[in-house]
This record gives C-alpha cells, structure tokens and sequence, in this order.
C-alpha cells in the first residue's frame, strides 16, 4: 500500500512542475526589467539608450515621426515616468506604456521625419544589456555667403585635438567622481584654445561634447581636414592609487613596449564597444589592411613628436616614465598622419584627481602641447633653412634670424647651437638600430634634434631605417665652448628651461654640464653650475 500512494504523490508533483512550466515565461524564471533611459546629442545624432536587467526580446517599427519599440516579457522600472520629455534635437518626448500579459511599449516622437537606426547591445564589463536608437539628424545646408575678397593668407597647420571617451563610454572615473571624459574635454578645449593663439595653426577637436565618437569617425577628422598632427587627451588609471604622473605613447605595429603600455591599449580600444558602437568587437577586421599602409616615416614623425611632447609636459607635470612607450592603439592607426596619446594625470591618485579639476593645471598642460607643436615643427623648419642658406658676408646667419621668429626666444640657442655644430664638434659615424628614433640617438649622444639633423643635412621626415649611417657627435666634445662657468644656487620657480635659456645654452648642454640625467629634478637650495 504505502509504496503505491508514494508513487501517485511522485506523479503528481511531477505533473504539478509541468503545469507551472507551462505557465511561467518561456524568456526564464525572470521578466526583465526595463531599469533606465539616458540620452547624448552628436553633431549628427541624438542618442537614447534603455538599459535592461537581461537580454530583451523585442521588435521595432520606424515611421516618419515615430519610433515604436514593443518588449515580450518584460516591465518598466517604477521610476520611470508615463511620460518623459527630453528636449533633444530631433526628439520631442518618449512615452512608457505598461500593456496587458507583460507587455511593454515606448513610443519616441520624431521631428522633421529623420531616419532611425534601433539595435541592441550585449552585456559588457559593467554595462547592462540595452537597446539604442540613434536618431539621424539631417545636416542644415546654409545658405551661401557672400564672399568679400581679401588677400589670400598662407594655409594653417591643421592640428586634430581628440578628447578621449565620451557619452556611453566614461573613461576613468576618480574616487572623488570626476569622469575622465569630462576632464580631457576640458583640457582639450585649452589645448585648442592656446594652439589657435599661434600663427601658422589652426586646432579641430574631434568631439566637442558628452557623445561617443567612433575610432573611424575620430581618425576621418584628420583625414577630412587633413591633419598635419593628431594629438588623443586621456587621463588614466590604475589600482595602485601612488601611481601618478603624465606619460606619452605612439603606435606599435607589433608588440607593446612594455605590460602597462600593452594593457592601456587593451582597455582604451574597447571604447567602441563600451560607447555603442555596433558591431565594435568586430571592427578589428581592418586593422591589418591599415597597418600594411603604414610607413616607416610615419611612424618615425610620431615618435619625434612625442619626445617634444614629453620633453614640454615633464617640465609642468611630472612623468610616469622618463620616454615614450609604444603600443597597438587603434585611435592612433592614421597611415600618413603623425599621431600620439597623452595622458595627462592620473584619476585614480586622489591628488592629480585634484589637479585634474583646476582650471590652472588644465591650461598648463594646454600650453605645454601647444609649446610642443611649435618646437616639433619649427624645429623642422629651422634646419631646413640653416641646410639651405649660405652665410653673408657680416657673418650672420640668416637661418637663425628666421628662426628666431619661428621658433620663439625658448628655441634661438638650440638652433645657434645645431647651426654651428659642424664647425665646433668632432663627429663620430653610428649605425642606427631598429625601432630608434632620432630623437633617441640624440639622447644616447648626449645631443638634441636639431644638431643631429645639421650634421647629417637631414629633414624631419626623412626615413630612419635600421642599418643607416648617421654623424653623432664624438663622445666628449661638445660643451658650452669657451664660457667659464659660474656657481649658482637654484632659486624658488627656477627651471631647466629656463636656467638653459638665460644661460643660452641647451637644455641637455646644462644637464651635461651639471652630470645630470632626464630623470633628475631641480631643488632649491640646490649648487648648480652655469655657463657665465
């Protein structure tokens, strides 16, 4: 008897747990939650993003003034309103409508019957599922000017300033809340700002507000302009808290130069898929066929400018390494365009969380990278002209005049320094080695840029390959000539650059004179010896 009735009781759970099964959702166990709606305008966009607790299953109708998302087994967060107006460019309102049998609608009102574009996207590190309809706004057509003639100006330096991060994608955030991509927008807005100051450059920035760019977009600013110089403004992280100072990278073909670059390119090429980009887990596709096109001068000019931009930023801010570092960021990939990634400070030291959010420090580091792109193309210029112009008869340098003009007061001893170096120095032949820079070989020999280039009747985009013979100047002859040198105590605001330069001499001349490498700093107090 009892083996019998616990057999019936078996079955009838049995059929019990198929009955509920039947009932219950065939998405799971769970409905899912329709949590959030956030929105960001792009000069060719207004995006709305709904974020879900679970991967939806939904459909979609576009119509000219509306779009229409219908959610299965699903319902709306209580904080979300009936009604919610946005007041976007392009939108009107959204309206959440709770249906009958787990049934949920929003309705999104269009204006001026714009096209739509609804997809979804999946889960990724600390964003939820979602779905996003990116409203297309048609481009205003102006009317056409009337043109006054005027004289026709030479033609600007077009630098490309690309605030890292953006909309969905916040970058780095510090403990204290400051979102990165709000502090490297601020900061490359002064970038642009200073960079507009000097003659001869002209500054675009590839966002200029709280909306992800993708990397094809960002990199097409520099080819639509194009771009003499494209410069990307991050502010970084790390778990250790200590970590701090700014650091400069270009891009390797190959492997990174060290773990730390490696793993910042692995976590900065995610932001299109963190910003909503779809399909960006694919997008790596055509990374090979851009990096066939890439030539080794390109490469090279990357790594000239990012010493002149360490060399500045170093003197403002200090470094977390003492050169630059090399790695495969994907928002540097431009075949014919010298590139760089800086970042400023970092968010994750509660002291340059600090300095991040001072107007002060952000113009600092603005007018340090715009000093640099003065210094990297004017430096540039100023050996072609003392390669190309003979000296007069009252024995002056019409290169250094120019150059003067160019270059500013910071840079005339450099470059009388490079224009007379064959007539002060002995020379020693050196065979350049694979993945050196010019402006590495420059600091092996204890020289600068400028004096390499003289020697060598060399311009900045000449390709540097492994193998090539180049005129270094000999261990131990190049020195601040017959000047005696003078003793001197480093004052309070005292600098490098600027002891160097009412010294007029080079910096690496006054290193050398003091026995000093790149990584040794100035302290007050400090006894220091000086060309009188």
């Amino acid at each position: 008897m009892f083996p019998v009735n616990d057999n019936r009781a078996g079955l009838f759970v049995f059929s019990l747990a198929i009955f509920l099964a039947a009932l219950w959702p065939a998405s799971g166990f769970a409905l899912t939650e329709i949590s959030n709606v956030r929105h960001w305008t792009a000069p060719d966009q207004t995006r709305i993003v709904f974020d879900l607790s679970d991967e939806p299953v939904y459909q979609f109708d576009i119509q000219k003034n509306k779009v229409t998302l219908e959610f299965s087994n699903a319902f709306f967060s209580p904080s979300l309103p009936p009604e919610k107006i946005i007041r976007k460019p392009g939108v009107t309102k959204i309206l959440f409508i709770r249906g009958e049998d787990r049934q949920c609608t929003i309705h999104i009102y269009l204006k001026d019957h714009l096209r739509a574009e609804v997809f979804p996207l999946k889960k990724f590190m600390d964003k939820p599922d979602r779905v996003v309809v990116d409203v297309l706004l048609a481009e205003v057509e102006k009317a056409p000017a009337v043109v006054k003639r005027k004289a026709v100006s030479a033609p600007k330096r077009v630098i490309v300033i690309d605030p890292g991060h953006g909309g969905e994608d916040p970058g780095a955030i510090g403990k204290n809340g400051t979102y990165e991509k709000h502090v490297v927008l601020a900061i490359s807005r002064e970038i642009k700002k200073e960079i507009d100051k000097m003659p001869g450059y002209r500054a675009v920035l590839t966002r200029d507000g709280d909306y992800y760019v993708s990397f094809s977009k960002r990199l097409g600013v520099a080819r639509k302009h194009p771009a003499s110089l494209f410069i990307s403004v991050h502010a970084d992280a790390a778990r250790n808290r200590e970590a701090q100072g700014s650091s400069v990278y270009c891009l390797s073909t190959g492997a990174a130069s060290n773990e730390a670059a490696k793993l910042l390119a692995r976590n900065e090429n995610l932001s299109d898929v963190i910003g909503g980009v779809p399909g960006g887990e694919g997008n790596n596709q055509s990374d090979e066929i851009i990096l066939n096109m890439f030539q080794t001068n390109t490469i090279n000019l990357s790594k000239t400018y990012a010493a002149d931009l360490l060399d500045q930023i170093g003197r403002v801010q200090s470094l977390k390494y003492p050169t630059f570092h090399e790695a495969p960021f994907r928002v540097l990939k431009l075949p014919d365009t010298p590139a760089v990634l800086l970042e400023t400070a970092y968010l994750s030291n509660p002291q340059e969380e600090k300095l991040l959010k001072t107007y002060k420090f952000r113009r600092t580091i603005a007018q340090a990278v715009a000093l640099s792109v003065d210094r990297y193309f004017s430096g540039s210029m100023a050996a072609a002209e003392t390669r190309d112009e003979e000296p007069k008869e009252s024995g002056e340098k019409p290169a250094l005049k120019k150059t003067a003009k160019a270059m500013g007061a910071a840079g005339i001893a450099e470059v009388a320094g490079a224009a007379g170096a064959e007539d002060r120095m002995k020379t020693a032949a050196y065979t350049v080695r694979k993945g050196e820079s010019l402006h590495a070989i420059a600091l092996k020999h204890k020289t600068n840029l400028a004096t390499l280039l003289t020697l060598n009747k060399m311009k900045l985009n000449d390709p540097l390959y492994a193998g090539r013979k180049i005129l270094v100047p000999a261990a131990g002859k190049e020195t601040a000539g017959k000047r005696r040198l003078k003793q001197y105590t480093v004052q309070k605001g005292d600098t490098l650059f600027l002891l160097a330069k009412s010294s007029s001499v080079t910096i690496e001349e006054l290193r050398r004179i003091n026995k000093m490498t790149e990584t040794d700093v100035l302290r007050v107090g400090q006894r220091i010896r000086l060309p009188e």
